[in-house]
């Protein structure tokens, strides 16, 4: 499809262990309602940085996201669009809606000590879908569940002050009550595609950790013996050097290390 041509789209705004993948899967499967996936994740696409790369970058996300008919569907975290900001100057999100008839999706975990749990152990073991195979064994770590929480509720923020001070429009979910019956949420994506609702089958396995439950009791009795690790929380901060001080003299935002984001 050419980006400028105007078309339908769909953008989930998520966080990772949400159950965004398999909430993509459910419309990935109409074969008609877009294909998403991280498509800003530069592990997906590495056009030239800088605004010269940026039509080319624009254009491949579409591309890649897209399905025959030129419906496209991207899933996003926050360091993702960050990146993009970063090394591309633009937000694609912003260009989406401008260029094209596209719905926004925020999409949440209730359950943030489960997806904590989950974020963890899958950037331990590497298995971060069910048909991987884990490259090591996962290890407890207090110190990195409780970072995690903040992480995942720095970026459920992110998204919702986002989206507030820029006045898009959007629908909210959680993974809680999507999992026993997620026809509301295809209901409503099938109205704005203009197709046929599917039925709700996909091909993601939903990951069960047999480990899940016993960290879970471990980090809620550390978390009542101990409190908060310090670390947990730390606020990220501008980074050092003299390129940073010149830019804070000339009255430019300076330079941050953003915790959980793009670095």
């Amino acid at each position: 499809m050419s980006e400028n041509a105007p078309c339908k789209g769909l953008i989930i705004l998520s966080m990772p262990r949400s159950g965004s993948s398999w909430l993509a899967s459910l419309t990935n499967a109409s074969g008609t309602m877009g294909t998403a996936d991280e498509w800003l994740d530069f592990g997906h696409l590495t056009p030239p940085k800088g605004p010269k790369g940026r039509p080319l970058m624009n254009a491949k996300i579409l591309q890649s996201a897209s399905t025959e008919n030129g419906n496209f569907a991207v899933k996003i975290f926050p360091r993702q669009l960050l990146q993009v900001v970063d090394e591309y100057e633009y937000d694609f999100i912003r260009r989406a809606i401008r260029e094209h008839k596209t719905m926004l999706v925020l999409l949440e975990r209730q359950d943030r000590k489960a997806q904590a749990i989950s974020l963890v152990r899958a950037m331990q073991t590497g298995q971060w879908k069910a048909n991987q195979p884990a490259t090591q064994e996962p290890k407890y770590n207090f110190g990195a569940l409780a970072q995690a929480y903040f992480h995942i509720s720095r970026g459920y923020e992110f998204w919702r002050s986002y989206l507030a001070l820029q006045g898009f429009k959007h629908q909210i979910y959680t993974y809680e009550n999507l999992l026993p019956d997620p026809m509301p949420y295809l209901n409503c994506v099938a109205t704005h595609f203009g197709e046929k609702a599917p039925a709700p089958k996909s091909a993601v396995q939903i990951q069960r950790g047999v480990h899940s439950a016993e960290w879970r009791a471990r980090f809620e009795d550390d978390l009542a013996r101990y409190g908060i690790p310090a670390s947990a929380y730390r606020q990220s901060q501008p980074e050092k050097g003299l390129e940073n001080a010149l830019k804070v003299l000339r009255g430019e935002p300076a330079k941050i290390s953003r915790f959980g984001y793009s670095s």
